[in-house]
């Protein structure tokens, strides 16, 4: 709401009470909550001794013309480490105690550092300093550690207005932490000029419509989280080719022109009530005779800004050090100049000293009215008192540390980020790039800066992608020659895929923004050769602009952050999306409004509370895990935690062994033991059943002839699947045979120890038995079945079988029960003597391939963009049996409904899973769209350890109980309509 419908309301009578953020605005006055809180008091005494409107006007009646004059003056300071000594502290600190700023805006810094010098100069301070920061982007845009949003155009890409208002509430949140109290954001320029070198992805967009609903809905979040929102570049800084921080940009448009395309955005901010505007460096003849900049034009600033379209908030200039005020005017008639034409606070003043004494001649000359000083003056200070400054100006410490970089305003990054992508081109359906294919790919990196870890986050988070069989990565930046160009054209025919990243910044000072000649030509000579090209535009999505050829496919990710490296590599490898639309026309490639979707198809690392998940409870996980293996249970192992499209968790702790040498990674093998039973046999047979090869009720005799005997002719193969065929338990070694054939016919020669199908009992050679049912159905050896039609299908290229008594450094090891260590080679007696290829045992993999395995179950049986396994087979498996006492399913296990269950208490009754005797675990809950995986070697050195039995409960019940929500983002603020 805007100073002046605030103060009219309350002069009708009206009590005006606005929940800000932890902000109440109410009854004429702001209470901040950390009013009261340690290193939160006012600092310098005010003169106030009333309420209400009393304050401001108290303090204009007893200010000097001078101090009045210099309340207008906005001074810079940068928010880095400054001992209180160096030279441009004393000056700044000099401008707040002697000279009278009213205002403070703040440059890069760090948290810590930024509130302790805010608070110290609020101390120091006569009167409360009104304080500002550029925070298009977030308070990150500034403050290393805060959190940084995607730019402006990558939400317009989304389309969704909820994310502008919680961007904006949520910027606000940390800006008040730090001290920040005025917004310079956000951007209502209409960037409908592809060449324009400063704007660019600063603006929603385009359209008028689609820049004014972002702007607006980021007014709404921002002032709603206790801050100014101010909007900028009145009137429009949208269609120009030049940078205002080098020269003037002139603007010949009409009248017409100007309401129907760049004055609508900001009218749509007036009605949402946005309390500061910034005026642009920006001339439009055709308007304004006089051919000055907006921020220096009386017809610009007070006729149209003021009279015309009735806006009565605070009017802040643009910077006053850009060379497109200062070539033409010196310092002191550009700061009369601003305030002739009506603007209230004058912004980096190159001499405030100098402009103060030309503002005070000017007044006591009669050029500048003492009414419009007085008027710009109770503006801001009435704005001080709206935002509580009068009572308490100084922020808490511990304020800082609990509303800066929160975990909630992190997943609303990276979520903005995904949901902004949008796909332009993908000839060939080229992305995304999923197994079984395993691609060798070469990434060339577009950057124009010479900084070396350009695009890192991106080539990290593609080396994960599972389908990148192998990555190598070259660069093209301001220090490459033509024979780097050769080259790497060159290097591109010995890949199956380049992909190209190109990171252009939108840049104050730069002049222009766009690929080099150079990068340009490497882009079409690289398109013309044979091997397909995937571009990526971070930055400028105008990048590819009138390529010819153009790359196969075309992504663009708008931002250059973490954020939007993070999301892009996702989808490349389907872990993302593309549901964004273009915002802007780019020529030669898309119209406004394109973009084609793909849907994510696989699994991608996620922050906790991006899957409705709370992260603090959930870290109490790695608290168990930890606590039990410094108690013994295992020396280390490793987590997966799957909800809906991302891994809430992925993480290894401790080590292969006690004597901690080798630590644990998340592509640390384990021997599975019995899991091998559900992730290899009963999928195995899953596969046979919908290819139609193989009826559940077929007596298993149907397929292998031998196991007719001793009374078994009628066992079924869902009895095998159910543990309910009669079978015993295990075979004795004496049992087994020298050799696996021996030991195969020793089970198809078992005689029944119950009548099939009245009791379960959990037995190794049912599975064993379903292992042969598959290598003679399928006509495959079992090991090679599982990789061609399981493992390779679903990614898990560190998943197999080991037939060989060797040792493998990369597994975690174990020791048998004669005390031998086994590493990469079978634990289980039974399936070692079968060579190491079984149906009980015998299955090595990691945790993260486990996880894809679970992401595929909880997707109803997709991944990749591939039906894996039909939901009705799924469904059928999985369900629990009619045995009386017997929680079974086919081949998996389910929830025990009363007493011990290894799935704890908080798992559904409809959760399946299944456990291994060497420490190793996995349930998954449909219910919640979840899974849990936990791999560990607790049989090392000794299988003595019994505490895994207590820890998987309690892990399951941890990971259950952090749920809130459904999975999807638990994003931060208020919903907007609240």
């Amino acid at each position: 709401m805007t100073v002046s419908l605030r103060h009219s309301l309350l002069a009708a009578g009206l009590t005006v009470t606005v929940l800000v953020g932890s902000f109440v605005f109410g009854g004429g006055r702001a209470a901040p909550l950390t009013a009261g809180l340690p290193g939160s008091g006012a600092g310098a005494p005010d003169t106030a001794d009333g309420t209400g409107a009393a304050w401001a006007e108290q303090q204009l009646r007893a200010m000097t013309l001078d101090e009045k004059i210099a309340q207008l003056f906005v001074v810079r300071i940068d928010g880095t480490f400054q001992n209180a000594d160096t030279p441009s502290y004393r000056e700044t600190a000099t401008l707040v105690e002697e000279f009278g700023a009213g205002g403070l805006i703040f440059g890069p810094g760090t948290p810590m550092t930024q509130i302790a010098m805010a608070n110290d100069l609020q101390a120091k301070a006569k009167r409360p300093l009104l304080v500002a920061q550029d925070t298009e982007w977030g308070v990150g845009m500034r403050i290393d550690e805060a959190t940084s949003f995607p730019p402006a155009m990558a939400i317009g890409a989304t389309r969704d207005a909820s994310h502008a208002y919680r961007v904006g509430y949520v910027t606000a949140q940390e800006a008040r932490a730090l001290g920040v109290h005025q917004l310079y954001a956000p951007v209502a320029d209409v960037n409908n000029n592809p060449k324009n070198p400063i704007i660019n992805v600063r603006s929603f967009g385009e359209s008028p419509s689609l820049v004014g609903t972002m702007a607006s809905a980021f007014t709404r979040g921002a002032q709603r989280g206790g801050t100014l929102a101010t909007v900028k570049h009145f009137p429009g800084h949208g269609d120009t080719e030049v940078d205002s921080h080098i020269n003037l940009p002139i603007l010949r448009f009409d009248r017409g022109r100007l309401d129907s395309l760049e004055l609508s955005p900001f009218r749509q901010t007036f009605d949402a009530g946005v309390q500061s505007v910034m005026t642009g460096h920006l001339a439009l003849p055709e308007i304004a005779a006089d051919s000055v900049p907006a921020t220096l034009s009386r017809p610009l600033t007070h006729d149209l800004l003021r009279d015309e379209l009735g806006y009565d908030g605070l009017v802040v200039t643009d910077a006053l050090n850009m060379q497109a005020v200062t070539r033409t005017f010196g310092v002191g008639e550009t700061a009369v100049r601003v305030l002739e034409a009506g603007a209230d606070l004058v912004l980096m003043s190159t001499n405030p000293h100098a402009a103060h004494q030309a503002v005070r001649r000017a007044v006591t000359g009669g050029r500048i009215d003492t009414t419009e000083i007085n008027d710009s003056v109770r503006r801001l200070l009435a704005t001080k008192q709206d935002l509580g400054l009068h009572e308490a100006r100084q922020v808490s410490l511990d304020t800082t540390r609990h509303q800066v970089a929160r975990r909630s305003h992190e997943v609303l990054s990276r979520t903005v980020a995904r949901e902004s992508l949008t796909l332009l081109a993908n000839a060939d359906s080229l992305l995304p790039l999923t197994p079984p294919e395993q691609h060798d790919a070469l990434v060339v990196t577009l950057s124009d800066s010479e900084y070396p870890g350009t695009g890192d986050t991106f080539i990290d988070q593609l080396r994960d992608q599972p389908a990148i069989g192998s990555l190598d990565t070259r660069r093209l930046d301001p220090r490459s020659d033509s024979t780097d160009v050769k080259d790497h054209l060159a290097d591109a025919s010995d890949h199956d895929i380049v992909i190209v990243p190109s990171f252009l910044r939108v840049q104050a000072w730069s002049g222009s923004i766009g690929l080099s000649d150079r990068h340009h030509d490497f882009l079409e000579d690289l398109a013309d050769a044979d091997t397909p090209v995937a571009f990526v535009a971070f930055g400028n999505p105008y990048a590819p602009t009138d390529l010819a050829p153009a790359p196969d496919a075309i992504l663009a990710a708008y931002g250059s952050g973490d954020a939007s490296q993070r999301a892009a590599a996702q989808a490349l490898g389907g872990g993302a999306g593309t549901p964004g639309r273009l915002p802007v026309t780019i020529p030669g490639v898309a119209e406004k409004g394109e973009g084609q979707s793909l849907a994510p198809v696989a699994p991608r690392e996620g922050l906790p509370e991006s899957v409705g998940l709370d992260g603090a409870r959930l870290a109490r996980l790695d608290t168990l895990l930890r606590s039990a293996m410094l108690d013994g249970a295992f020396p280390g192992g490793a987590v997966a935690v799957g909800r809906g499209p991302a891994l809430a968790e992925l993480d290894a702790f401790g080590y292969h062994t006690y004597d901690e040498t080798t630590p644990v990674q998340t592509g640390t093998q384990y021997d599975l033991a019995s899991l091998t039973k559900v992730v290899a046999t009963t999928t195995a047979v899953m596969k046979l059943y919908e290819a139609d090869s193989l009826a559940l009720d077929a007596a298993v005799a149907r397929y292998l002839p031998d196991f007719a005997q001793n009374g078994k002719e009628a066992v079924t193969v869902r009895q095998l699947l159910a543990h309910t065929s009669g079978l015993k338990p295990y075979l004795d070694p004496d049992e087994r045979g020298p050799t696996r054939d021996a030991l195969l016919d020793t089970l198809m020669a078992q005689p029944l120890t119950y009548t099939p199908g009245t009791q379960s009992t959990y037995s190794g050679l049912n599975a064993i038995a379903l292992m042969r049912i598959v290598e003679t159905v399928s006509g495959q050896p079992f090991d090679a079945f599982c990789q061609a039609h399981i493992f390779e299908p679903l990614g898990m290229d560190q998943t197999g079988f080991y037939d060989a008594d060797v040792t493998r450094e990369w597994a975690a090891p174990t020791t048998d029960t004669s005390g031998t260590r086994r590493q990469g080679s079978v634990h289980d007696p039974m399936a070692r003597d079968m060579g190491g290829v079984s149906g009980n045992a015998g299955l090595f993999s990691t945790v993260e391939d486990l996880a894809r395995f679970g992401y595929m179950l909880t997707h109803e049986g997709r991944i990749d963009g591939r039906q894996f396994l039909a939901p009705e087979t799924i469904a059928t498996f999985t369900a629990q049996t009619d045995v009386p006492g017997s929680t079974r399913a086919l081949g998996w296990d389910t929830k025990s409904p009363e007493g011990y269950s290894s799935a704890g208490d908080a798992f559904s009754a409809a959760s399946f899973g299944h456990t291994g005797y060497t420490g190793t675990s996995f349930w998954v809950d449909p219910a919640e769209d979840l899974f849990v995986v936990l791999l560990t070697n607790r049989v090392y050195p000794d299988d003595t350890a019994e505490q895994i039995t207590q820890v998987r409960p309690r892990a399951a019940d941890i990971v259950h109980r952090a749920i809130e929500g459904p999975p999807q983002p638990l994003l931060p603020g208020p919903k907007p309509e609240e």
